[in-house]
């Protein structure tokens, strides 16, 4: 069995249906083997969208990357030609959040035979073609815990928005995508950006079955943000977070958290949902992982708010302000995920 069809993957869609068609798409033609799509109750009827499609019931039309980078354009599979039950649609009861859709998808997955490697991709990023073999050969160290591999944006000049993920600040717990803005070809040597890296960036993290069963599953107590920097912490020392360097990701950000960048390497304009969930995640790590820094993260989002309201963003500034209010931290009671069985 090639690497590639070992691997199921885990789409969250909130409102991005044709988005994650594409992502679906992508992953399949990269050789992937089942693919599932996991509609978080979007309220736009992108859920019957995605189910039409796949039902071919509508027709859908694939977005490729503008001059894609030369040797690592997406190969979309063709809706028409599927193999049975290769890319699945279900519908969840409620929006409970990014960590929520993943365990969703990835407890279906855990059932699937032939299924040991996985890979949650978000609904606004698509792999290229060679991606999922990168991904594959970077996993056969049986040292590695979460993988990631080179994010970049999706409309040319593809700039780097993360060579695999980021650090994360010792004492702010702010994190900081490694490499932002930079050009593919000035890709760093892998082990020296390993030492330094604390976590892959969501757009697309791959994994064997087994970190799943040593970390547990995503803590559904974050709603949006954090949620890979406290998975890989989980996983503990065995399994450190790793760069897969050829598997290139198209990412277009922001599309499922409706925020914007312009252009990789600005500052970003989330919206204030963004603000508010960033704010709301950094509080719950720190109580969970650092409690002795949960008060600084609470005041680092006060001042936040008050650059955002001097700003002229006063919807930003009310929603972090909500967020680092104290009772946001006691919410978050601190103990371990649950074990995956």
């Amino acid at each position: 069995m090639r690497q590639e069809a070992r691997f199921g993957a885990v789409i969250v869609n909130y409102n991005c249906g044709a988005l994650a068609i594409d992502a679906a798409l992508s992953f399949i033609g990269a050789g992937g083997a089942r693919a599932i799509i996991v509609d978080n109750a979007s309220p736009d009827g992108s859920g019957d969208r995605i189910a039409d499609a796949l039902a071919l019931r509508a027709p859908h039309r694939c977005a490729p990357p503008p001059a894609p980078i030369d040797g690592d354009e997406p190969q979309y599979a063709d809706l028409a030609t599927l193999p049975p039950g290769a890319v699945r649609l279900l519908r969840a009861a409620k929006n409970g959040g990014f960590a929520y859709g993943c365990n969703t998808g990835l407890r279906a997955l855990a059932s699937q035979p032939g299924i040991d490697r996985m890979l949650l991709l978000n609904p606004d990023a698509v792999l290229s073609k060679r991606a999922l073999s990168a991904f594959a050969e970077r996993l056969l160290d049986d040292r590695a815990g979460l993988c990631g591999g080179t994010v970049v944006g999706f409309d040319a000049p593809h700039r780097v928005q993360a060579f695999c993920g980021a650090t994360l600040d010792a004492f702010l717990l702010t994190g900081r995508n490694i490499g932002e803005g930079a050009d593919v070809a000035e890709a760093p040597d892998r082990r020296s950006l390993e030492k330094r890296l604390a976590y892959p960036l969501g757009a697309a993290i791959a994994l064997r079955r087994d970190y799943l069963a040593r970390a547990g599953y995503l803590d559904e107590r974050y709603f949006l943000y954090y949620e890979e920097a406290d998975w890989a912490l989980a996983g503990g020392a065995a399994g450190r977070p790793v760069w897969a360097p050829g598997a290139i990701v198209y990412h277009r950000y922001g599309q499922a958290s409706k925020s914007r960048r312009a252009i990789a390497g600005e500052p970003s304009e989330r919206s204030p949902l963004a603000d508010y969930h960033m704010t709301r995640a950094r509080i719950l790590f720190a109580t969970k992982w650092r409690p002795y820094l949960a008060p600084i993260a609470i005041a680092a989002g006060g001042a936040q708010a008050a650059m955002r309201l001097l700003r002229g963003r006063r919807a930003n500034a009310a929603a972090v302000l909500r967020a680092s209010l104290p009772g946001c931290a006691r919410e978050f009671v601190t103990e371990r995920p649950a074990e995956a069985g």
